[in-house]
């Protein structure tokens, strides 16, 4: 009998084993024990392709497909890559988003959020939204912290006092420790690798805000790792700076380079009149300089079909 239960015992632990990794899935990805193959299929093993048919899409969507509905939802909006762009549709895109995010799809929850945030596709609702980025966030999105970033400083709005009298000093605590919860959001967005949070912090560090010291030079580092993810606002606004030197120290052909990236990305015609602009007030060594540093920035870049491609990912 020993014998036997000896013969047992690596059984036995390596189900003790299954059954705990099983149950912190389970607690991680916030599913039914019973939905852990299903869960696990949708993040590592289905190929959907994000280039099928609209209604190939739609009919998974329908079975309840949840990247599936993702992806319809996505490609009924400006953000998806301009060649699986269907057509703009905010009711429908909100509608699929929140398909996908009560089917657990974790990249649609901080979508939602956001949508409820700006009331894209539906009715403004900040409760709503602070539900759904806090799912978001139980699932580490990256995009779920910033979100929670938007929602305290919007909440901050509504605390902020008019006045400056000892009557208003509770509003002023009660909005300074709003707007600090808030970065601490996008502090971890950022730590999470999410470029949006990245350019929240270098306006923070910019503008002192509370539990953040103003630091220019802090600002400038997270406005250039912004703009390193290929964020073209970052981009637009480390340019301006460097020109400028009110930020950071005064640097032509590193405000050439920015602006050149920035021209090769977006394309605008009012980036190729200030690229111009700058040209002409500068030297050809200078001028050489950015366009060297642009070329070499544009290698290290994620490219365009990359960067859009990742919104169609669970985790990004």
């Amino acid at each position: 009998m020993r014998r036997k239960l000896l013969r047992l015992r690596p059984y036995v632990i390596a189900a003790f084993v299954g059954t705990i990794l099983v149950v912190d899935l389970s607690n991680q990805w916030e599913v039914p024990i019973v939905r852990i193959p299903g869960e696990f299929y949708e993040r590592y093993v289905d190929t959907l392709d994000p280039y099928s048919k609209p209604e190939t899409l739609l009919k998974l969507a329908n079975e309840g497909n949840v990247q599936a509905q993702y992806v319809y939802a996505l490609r009924h909006t400006a953000w998806a890559p301009v060649d699986l762009q269907i057509k703009e549709d905010r009711e429908l895109a909100f509608h699929w988003t929140l398909k996908a995010a009560e089917g657990g799809h974790s990249r649609a929850m901080a979508v939602v959020a956001l949508y409820y945030l700006r009331g894209t596709g539906t009715a403004m609702n900040l409760d709503a939204a602070q539900t759904w980025a806090d799912r978001a966030v139980a699932k580490s999105q990256p995009m779920g912290f910033r979100v929670l970033g938007d929602i305290c400083r919007e909440r901050a709005k509504t605390m902020k006092p008019n006045t400056d009298d000892a009557a208003s000093l509770k509003d002023r605590e009660k909005h300074e420790a709003k707007v600090k919860q808030a970065y601490e959001h996008y502090q971890r967005g950022a730590d999470a690798g999410d470029r949006v949070s990245l350019r929240m912090l270098s306006e923070g560090n910019d503008a002192g805000v509370p539990g953040m010291p103003r630091n220019y030079e802090l600002g400038t580092e997270f406005l250039r790792r912004s703009a390193m993810k290929r964020d073209l606002t970052a981009i637009r606004a480390l340019a301006v700076r460097l020109e400028e030197g009110l930020k950071a120290p005064r640097d032509l052909s590193q405000a050439y380079c920015w602006r050149l990236v920035l021209v090769q990305l977006a394309g605008l015609p009012k980036d190729a009149e200030e690229l111009t602009r700058l040209e002409h007030t500068m030297r050809l060594p200078e001028v050489q300089s950015g366009q060297n540093a642009a070329a070499k920035i544009l290698k290290e870049l994620p490219s365009e079909a990359a960067d859009a491609l990742s919104r169609l990912h669970t985790s990004r």
